[in-house]
């Protein structure tokens, strides 16, 4: 409906107690997000004088 990969969204249930667990999630969502590459939404960022990226205003 959105245009986003089904891929790009994932709900893992886990208690405090299981840190482990909430650490291989993050590390797989990571490797997942990484080889989809950038998001279609993503906003393109204009260079500054000093090195960094500032926002620009979305196409329409």
């Amino acid at each position: 409906m959105l245009g986003l990969e089904p891929e790009r969204f994932a709900l893992v249930w886990c208690s405090s107690a299981e840190a482990d667990r909430f650490v291989a999630a993050v590390r797989e969502m990571d490797q997942k997000i990484e080889r989809l590459g950038p998001s279609p939404y993503r906003v393109p960022t204009v260079p500054e004088a000093g090195g960094e990226g500032k926002e620009a205003a979305p196409c329409r």
